[in-house]
């Protein structure tokens, strides 16, 4: 990939992250209710017995009072130098630590899923591909439409019946610091089912494709080996939907895992982005929903240098 072009989709995020840390801001100051009532423990619905003037000076401590743009400038300033100041609800706690005790157990889950469906999906759809319409075809399209159709919340509260609650396999849950890797196999194993069944049918769909052009049946006709002409010439072309949708699975994944770590009790970023926003808790909340925005983004970019280096010939077409 030409290091122009890659600067080139650099400059293109900056906007889109500012674009998209407006609008995490904007809505923040439209949601109902004052921080300054969460800050002192009161619920901003029913409000409660509390002195004018002790509100009006934790609106001062907030930056409350300032001008709306001056405090999404500051902000702003204070995400890009890692200063995001305290939880409104938890003063002693800042906002970089919630989220860097967050971010590792939702990294794991998101890394471990999709390496998982990886894992599965892809041999499974090459298989399917290859055998096509023989008993090993129609069991990988029976699970793969199994696992689309299985919503994840369902087959997580299944995996914790069986092997939490009945057999005592792996841990009911809990947090990735006191149980360890084991309290994420389940988590991974309820998540990857979907993506892994959606790999499923891209690979199967883009090798049946690759086998049937020219260029596969002259592979063929020349006496290539099959798992040459599978694997270098078939795969290969293949690869570029199939990396589209993992990238687009990753970044789904990593910010919408909150209802498999509410089932598992993990501590992980959507778990602090929704407790955030039943607390009313702003600048917590704001910062995990610009974290998911960066995050998402940064696989988008991946996603386009594997372009290039599974096609180099896209560098010319690109670059023009």
């Amino acid at each position: 990939m030409p290091i122009e072009l890659l600067i080139r989709r650099l400059l293109l995020a900056v906007p889109t992250l500012l674009g998209v840390g407006l609008l995490v801001f904007a809505l923040g100051e439209l949601a109902p209710g004052d921080p300054a009532f969460v800050a002192l423990g009161l619920d901003y619905e029913t409000g409660g017995s509390v002195d004018e003037a002790q509100l009006e000076e934790v609106r001062e401590r907030l930056g409350l009072n300032r001008p709306p743009i001056v405090r999404f400038g500051d902000w702003l300033f204070g995400f890009v130098t890692g200063d995001l100041g305290n939880s409104v609800v938890n003063p002693a706690l800042s906002v970089s630590d919630i989220m860097l005790n967050a971010l590792p157990t939702t990294l794991i889950l998101t890394l471990g899923t999709m390496g998982l469906a990886i894992i599965i999906g892809m041999p499974l759809g090459l298989v399917s591909a290859v055998y096509r319409d023989r008993p090993i075809d129609h069991i990988a399209r029976f699970v793969s439409i199994l696992g689309s159709a299985t919503p994840t919340f369902w087959f997580a509260l299944i995996l914790l019946l069986l092997f939490a609650f009945q057999w005592r396999i792996f841990p009911l849950g809990g947090a990735l610091q006191d149980k360890g890797p084991i309290a994420m196999v389940l988590p991974v194993l309820a998540i990857a089912l979907h993506p892994a069944a959606l790999i499923t049918r891209l690979t199967r769909a883009g090798m049946l494709d690759v086998l049937n052009r020219d260029y596969t049946r002259t592979a063929i006709a020349k006496g290539l080996p099959m798992r040459t002409v599978i694997f270098r010439h078939g795969l290969r072309n293949a690869l570029i939907p199939i990396i589209t949708v993992i990238g687009f699975q990753t970044g789904g994944i990593f910010g919408g895992t909150v209802a498999v770590e509410v089932v598992f009790s993990l501590r992980g970023l959507g778990k602090v982005l929704l407790d955030a926003i039943h607390e009313h808790d702003l600048y917590v909340a704001q910062t995990a929903v610009m974290t998911i925005a960066i995050v998402f983004v940064l696989i988008n970019l991946l996603v386009d240098l594997l372009y290039f280096v599974i096609d180099p010939r896209l560098s010319g077409n690109q670059g023009k």
